[in-house]
């Protein structure tokens, strides 16, 4: 019986990680479609998050004020100005980031049940930072551009051209300048892959049926738990980010350098200032690593 248990087990942990044992071009693939999928249905939160952030002057008082102020003012099409730009960088970048740390994880054989029966926390934690890390090639020139098409403001009875804007906002920055903010982008993402990763290793390991798989239920529930958490810690991280890479309205001097935008933020607006947005973030973050693993898992589930 003990030894019947035993390989019931083995073959248990065999199963528990299929994302990870998926062909290159199938983890391509997965990743590819679950980032667009979560990134797509949270864009219009993600908009409202950065408007929060940069708002030094009061003029929204919440995630569904912030809302109500657009919509009105600019249209409903203006929750989703910058998301065709954010789809072309979401699709390399989610890839990196979740094929890239099924990658990292069989290199250090945290998913090889004869080495590490239960998993290993930091490894799993190590093999998100090096995929977080990696990403930023990607993230740096994604972000920086989605945040200046955000916080665009047209003209009245404008035409929002997004292609053509983001043609033009790529020639007037060079590739130097879409690289703003790299340091700030890697502060914030390989702190937040770390605690991600190795969160929703020990979930899902708890979730998985007696077969050892996850079903579509459970890996939404346990992504979107793991960000959570994640979330909330690097929000300090993300407001950071977001002030360095943001064009500032005139007159107002532009943040520069990591450490010294931190002193600024605090010195002018309260240690506060560094959590605004957490709310949005949380609620941005949660359901997009939640779809965007539920997808990858499910197409692994349904294609292995």
């Amino acid at each position: 019986r003990k030894m019947h248990s035993a390989n019931q087990n083995m073959d248990t942990q065999r199963y528990i990680r299929a994302a990870a044992e998926l062909s290159l071009v199938k983890n391509i693939v997965f990743s590819a479609a679950g980032g667009v999928a979560g990134a797509s249905a949270v864009y219009p939160l993600d908009m409202a998050k950065t408007q929060l952030q940069m708002d030094k002057s009061g003029k929204f008082s919440g995630l569904f004020d912030c809302f109500g102020k657009i919509a009105r003012g600019e249209g409903m099409g203006a929750l989703y100005r910058g998301l065709p730009a954010n789809i072309i960088g979401i699709m390399p970048e989610k890839t990196i980031k979740l094929a890239g740390n099924d990658f990292f994880r069989q290199q250090f054989q945290v998913d090889n049940p004869k080495v590490y029966p239960n998993g290993n926390f930091a490894l799993e934690g190590l093999a998100g930072g090096m995929a977080g890390a990696c990403q930023i090639i990607i993230t740096t020139p994604m972000e920086i551009t989605k945040i200046r098409m955000q916080m665009y403001q047209p003209a009245p009875g404008e035409t929002v051209n997004q292609m053509a804007m983001l043609g033009k906002l790529v020639k007037e920055m060079g590739i130097t300048g879409m690289y703003t903010g790299t340091v700030s982008t890697f502060m914030r993402d390989v702190p937040f892959s770390i605690v991600y990763f190795s969160l929703y290793g020990v979930i899902r390991r708890k979730l998985v049926d007696e077969s050892g798989k996850i079903s579509t239920v459970n890996a939404l529930l346990g992504s979107s738990a793991a960000g959570v958490i994640a979330a909330s810690l690097s929000t300090p991280l993300d407001v950071i980010k977001t002030r360095l890479q943001a064009k500032t309205a005139p007159g107002v001097v532009p943040y520069k350098g990591w450490l010294p935008t931190v002193s600024r933020i605090v010195s002018e607006e309260g240690g506060a200032a560094l959590f605004k947005g957490v709310g949005p973030r949380v609620i941005i973050i949660s359901p997009l690593f939640g779809i965007a693993l539920m997808v990858k898992e499910t197409l692994a589930r349904w294609f292995p």
